[in-house]
């Protein structure tokens, strides 16, 4: 198996386990967390920049990025 093919099913795994989904439109993961009883939502993406490098980003609903880090080539 091609190295950078088996690296991303393991990525994929990953994100998966950890309750991430595939946004297709968006061309990211993402998974959703709640406070206040369900009353506040905040989306937690990960994304792979062109370059291989991946970012988490911390979103509102309304798609304002209010938390982001660079987290190189590696996900956890």
């Amino acid at each position: 198996m091609d190295k950078d093919f088996a690296r991303e099913v393991a990525i994929r795994s990953l994100l998966k386990s950890k309750g991430y989904e595939f946004d297709q439109e968006s061309q990211y993961w993402v998974r959703e967390w709640t406070t206040n009883q369900g009353q506040e939502k905040v989306l937690e993406v990960a994304v792979q920049t062109e370059d291989g490098e991946w970012n988490k980003l911390m979103l509102t609903p309304d798609g304002h990025v209010f938390y982001a880090e660079s987290i190189g080539e590696g996900i956890s």
